[in-house]
């Protein structure tokens, strides 16, 4: 009788275990260098600034011994990415100096810890091809999507042009997962009638046409009540690139570039908070000294970088308003320089093309929508994030996902990354 070939449940994992150990080496010492540039500025002996190093050394063992508990054997480059971001985003937010206050910077470090867990729990829900059994998940995540939206139109409060809950948390982030669940079920129960087209032109059936606008316009019209345009923004680019994915069809591409198009000319009838991000997009030398002022300072920031930057600790990032959230490319840029920027935006590339390449494999219909919406939530965001600061684009409030500091924002992107490193472990090698 022949003997059957024993796998170790590790697979990836082992073989990127070196990698894992360098990315922890790497930022052990980024942290620690920031440590030695402000060891001059701690007011006495203390192991404080330390708790994000310990959190980080501590919580990524735990997490790949978790994955070894539960055979995970998905792609190790997808998991590595994730490791690498979300580190980096503790070694920017370690030098904004979130963790400044000594026990205090404990409160700071939930969403990280809470992101790992997030992210092992999202990797257990869809690992070995098991996604699918999510698929009847798809209106229990709408309905909770619009409870979402609904609890903060009721209960929040304004504050920078948007509505947010009592201490300015957005659970709206949430959102984003759920609509992305709903979406991979509906276009996949109706992948035939959204594949039909006339002349190269996107045709589909009427009753699922007209079923996913009615249910697509109640999110989108209680999003737009809360002023959160970004958030609009970001929900139909992903919707876009599914659909395209659903038919590969590059009318649909077409029909969102006229559909852009449209929005910017109805740009004159929006808020006047959105029409001021615009104008301050076109001209922020209008008004320098305020409307102006936190996109100037960004460029300024970036510009003052030059090819290598000041290194960590050797900017100014303060100078630039809001610099931990929406901002943070910024300042980033000036300590890292055009190279760093560079080598940061090619590790987001690794997860994206990773992700996408995930969802190619996926075993069925649902799973590959689903980790298609994933991959382009996370790829959408990164862009129109740079972009606004860069100003290639208008700032839309957007976060930068594992970087930018924000507990719901780093929360959701570690879930949402832990789901497409579910995915990509479609069980073919079982």
């Amino acid at each position: 009788m022949r003997k059957k070939k024993v796998v170790p449940a590790i697979g990836p994992i082992a073989s990127a275990a070196g990698v894992f150990l360098v990315v922890l080496l790497a930022l052990g010492c980024a942290l620690l260098a920031v440590l030695g540039v402000k060891s001059g500025e701690l007011a006495g002996a203390s192991a404080a600034p330390l708790i994000p190093l310990g959190v980080f050394a501590a919580g990524v063992p735990l997490l790949l011994v978790w994955l070894r508990v539960i055979g995970w054997r998905g792609d190790a480059g997808i998991l590595g990415a994730v490791i690498l971001l979300s580190g980096l985003g503790l070694t920017v937010q370690f030098r904004m100096g979130s963790f400044a206050r000594g026990l205090e910077s404990l409160q700071s470090l939930a969403p990280f810890a809470v992101g790992l867990a997030a992210f092992a729990a999202g990797a257990t829900l869809t690992r070995k091809g098991k996604g699918a059994w999510t698929q009847p998940m798809g209106w229990v995540a709408y309905l909770a999507a619009l409870g979402v939206l609904g609890a903060v139109m009721a209960l929040g409060r304004g504050y920078r042009g948007g509505l947010y809950l009592a201490g300015n948390i957005s659970p709206t982030e949430v959102v984003k997962p759920l609509l992305v669940f709903f979406l991979a079920m509906y276009l996949g129960r109706n992948a035939e009638a959204f594949s039909e087209t006339r002349a190269g032109i996107p045709l589909p059936s009427f009753p699922a046409l007209a079923g996913l606008v009615a249910l697509w316009c109640v999110p989108m019209g209680l999003t737009v009540y809360q002023r959160d345009l970004g958030m609009v923004a970001l929900l139909n680019a992903i919707l876009l690139v599914m659909l395209f994915a659903v038919g590969r069809r590059m009318g649909y591409l077409a029909l969102g570039l006229a559909a852009l198009a449209a929005a910017g000319y109805g740009v004159q009838y929006l808020p006047s908070h959105v029409q001021v991000r615009f104008d301050v997009w076109l001209n922020p030398f209008e008004d320098p000294t305020g409307k102006g002022w936190q996109i100037l300072h960004g460029l300024a920031a970036m510009y003052s970088g030059g090819w290598w930057g000041a290194g960590l600790g050797g900017g100014v990032p303060q100078a630039v308003p809001i610099v931990t959230s929406d901002f943070i490319y910024a300042a980033l840029a000036e300590e890292v320089g055009l190279v760093g920027c560079a080598l940061l935006l090619a590790a987001y590339a690794v997860l994206f093309s990773r992700g996408f390449r995930a969802a190619g494999a996926a075993a069925t219909p649902f799973e590959r929508l689903l980790c298609v919406g994933l991959t382009a939530s996370l790829a959408t965001q990164t862009l129109l994030n740079v972009a606004g600061v860069t100003k290639a684009l208008p700032m839309t409030g957007i976060t930068l996902p594992f970087i930018s500091h924000g507990g719901t924002s780093l929360i959701t992107s570690m879930l949402t990354a832990g789901l497409i490193c579910g995915l990509s472990d479609n069980g073919s090698g079982d």
